[in-house]
């Protein structure tokens, strides 16, 4: 069964404390819980307020739904989310 986790680093410039950066993220965690239905959590950068790590798991049957819903969420993340850069992306397969 193909299993794809990604590590997405995020960067918020526009955060000014770790209650605003914290609310940022636990939006966007939430959002793609539940549009994607993928297993999301921040989990790196828990103490930086301009930085968070955020772990996102697909699990399918089909190798392409999978690459559909990877693409789908940075896409997501991108248009959503115009206050937040994605620094860098990291698969693992």
């Amino acid at each position: 069964m193909p299993v794809k986790s990604v590590l997405v680093n995020l960067y918020l410039p526009t955060s000014h404390s770790l209650k605003n950066k914290r609310s940022i993220v636990q939006s966007i965690i939430k959002k793609l819980k539940n549009r994607y239905n993928a297993s999301v959590a921040e989990i790196s950068g828990l103490d930086k307020w301009q930085y968070a790590g955020v772990g996102i798991s697909i699990i399918s049957n089909d190798p392409i739904i999978i690459d559909k819903i990877h693409s789908g969420i940075i896409t997501f993340i991108e248009t959503n989310y115009t206050d937040v850069q994605i620094i860098g992306i990291q698969d693992y397969e």
